[in-house]
């Protein structure tokens, strides 16, 4: 880096004579495409396979480097080939000729200090924006992926309660080209108890036979199987790596006391084991998430009781009613709310667990092929729905506070950061005046010469379109490098701290589009009042003390 900056100075300062200076200026790009793709070549060869939440210090410093030396790069050979381009456009037209030599020092062609200082704002307040809204974008996809993957896209159900007489509506539902699957589900909200703690969840029942749910659940098991599900006496012959229990990072184990049994609730059976020789059916299996079974301290083989509200009823009162299940499997989806709050059946399980007779079920869930088609699956569905007192809802129904959040996260980052390049445009006011009180008798004389009131102005306000253009175009475009860097090599978040291994990144053309016009706007109203002012000067008040 210090080796550029000093090819810049001597570049901008013109030690040297104009044709060596061409020489120098290919000859250090060369160089630094070079460096860039040397640094992007040993990132690929280092980055581990499985993405390691804890890379070496080497692979840390690498990745910075990268990014670091590809911004470098790009910059500095933005600002050595500017001369060029200010050349080109000096033959333009006559507003633009006189508006970049304004912006240009007279011995060497680059720069003034002022006007560098005009295009940095611009520019680093463009680049700030864009990487802003590429990190809540990537953010923001990456949530929307987990929620798709983990919820279905349409759910039919009622409001309160069960239905029955759901297998032609499945029917019709599945015969629909935009539907991918469509399962039945059995829902409620239960307590689920280890011998050390004790939890509350959502059991959901589901046909893994049928696709849905299970499709994702088979994808984020990372102990266990589906098959323990459908056939609990497989848990008899696990191998020790499946009996591993799951502790999250740095966890302490703590003394807890022992709940065994709960005291007014009905037991179905015990989590203590059977005398020997007594005849016992296998336990129902069950799929929890990863951090509820650190919460519980629970591995795939073992027991916990399962406690619903709903219950028989006594003569006290209604009495809760629990069920023993065995561990069949530990999924991990990447949403900590999914990992602490649902857990898994087969659905004739979870029918006989909440009195769910003759069949009836609480929702069906839909997979479509593309999630974009959900209006178009939802107007088919809801004449046949509503027929039977049943509602339709798609993925932006069920989840609408959410996205509504996030888009008012986005909007409200757009108003502070474009504030930033607001401030970043009073420095093009400060240029613009300061321009008009240097240059009045210039302005003056070309009055005199015939120039026009318009003419004068559109000049001031081509140097303020051209701050804008040019540091608007640095600041997006360095931000679309950063970005793509950022995407290939990767920067490493901590999973236990932020629930994701990397750094998310969305590359969004249409909003650094948006943020380019916003940015060249916003300089243009900045120029306006200078210019207007410029074009109102005088002859005589500029020529009076000349």
């Amino acid at each position: 880096m210090a080796v550029d900056l000093i090819i810049l100075w001597i570049a901008s300062r013109a030690v040297v004579s104009q044709a060596r200076r061409r020489w120098l200026y290919a000859a250090w790009m060369v160089g630094a495409l070079a460096l860039s793709f040397l640094c992007l070549k040993l990132a690929a060869r280092m980055e581990p396979r499985g993405f390691d939440p804890t890379p070496s210090l080497a692979l840390v410093a690498l990745r910075v480097g990268v990014l670091v030396s590809a911004l470098e790069a790009y910059f500095l050979s933005t600002l050595l080939w500017m001369p060029k381009l200010f050349d080109r456009l000096e033959k333009v037209a006559a507003e633009l000729t006189i508006a970049v030599r304004q912006l240009r020092a007279r011995k060497s062609g680059f720069l003034t200090v002022i006007s560098f200082l005009a295009f940095l704002g611009v520019g680093l307040g463009s680049f700030a924006l864009c990487m802003t809204i590429s990190i809540m974008g990537g953010f923001g996809n990456d949530l929307k992926h987990k929620i798709l993957g983990n919820n279905p896209h349409v759910v039919v159900d009622r409001e309160r309660g069960g239905f029955t007489d759901w297998q032609p509506l499945l029917r019709s539902i599945r015969a629909l080209p935009e539907v991918s699957a469509a399962t039945p589900l059995v829902q409620g909200e239960v307590m689920i108890t280890s011998q050390t703690n004790l939890s509350g969840v959502i059991l959901r029942g589901i046909d893994p036979a049928q696709g849905g749910a299970a499709i994702g659940l088979r994808r984020e098991l990372i102990r266990g199987r589906i098959e323990y599900m459908e056939d609990p006496s497989r848990l008899d012959h696990l191998s020790p790596s499946d009996r591993r229990p799951v502790v999250g990072r740095g966890e302490l184990e703590l003394p807890t006391t022992r709940l065994d049994g709960l005291s007014g609730f009905s037991d179905t059976g015990s989590l203590r084991p059977p005398p020997p020789g007594a005849p016992t059916d296998p336990l129902p299996g069950i799929v929890v998430g990863r951090e509820l079974a650190t919460n519980l301290h629970l591995s795939v083989g073992d027991e916990v009781r399962v406690v619903s509200p709903f219950g028989s009823l006594g003569p006290l009162g209604p009495v809760p009613k629990t069920k023993l299940f065995r561990v069949a499997g530990i999924f991990y989806s990447g949403m900590y709310e999914y990992d602490t709050k649902y857990a898994y059946v087969l659905i004739p399980v979870a029918q006989r667990f909440f009195n769910y007779r003759d069949g009836a079920i609480t929702a069906i869930e839909v997979r479509l092929r593309d999630v974009d088609l959900s209006d178009q699956v939802v107007a088919a569905v809801e004449g046949p729905a509503r027929a039977r007192s049943l509602r339709v809802r798609d993925w932006k129904q069920l989840n609408q506070n959410l996205f509504r959040a996030l888009k008012l996260e986005k909007l409200l980052i757009w108003l502070l950061l474009t504030v930033a390049i607001i401030v970043a445009s009073f420095s093009i006011v400060a240029t613009l005046l300061l321009l008009v009180t240097e240059k009045g008798r210039e302005i003056a004389v070309l009055k005199a010469m015939g120039a026009t009131d318009g003419f004068i102005t559109r000049v001031f306000l081509s140097v303020g379109g051209l701050i804008g253009v040019v540091g608007a175009l640095l600041g997006t475009s360095a931000a679309v490098l950063s970005a793509m860097v950022m995407k290939h090599v990767g920067i490493p978040l901590d999973p236990e701290v932020y629930y994701i291994d990397r750094l998310p990144v969305l590359i969004a053309p249409a909003d650094y589009s948006l943020v380019f016009v916003t940015s060249v706007g916003i300089c243009l109203l900045a120029a306006t009042f200078p210019a207007v002012l410029a074009g109102r000067l005088r002859p005589v008040e500029g020529l009076r003390f000349s």
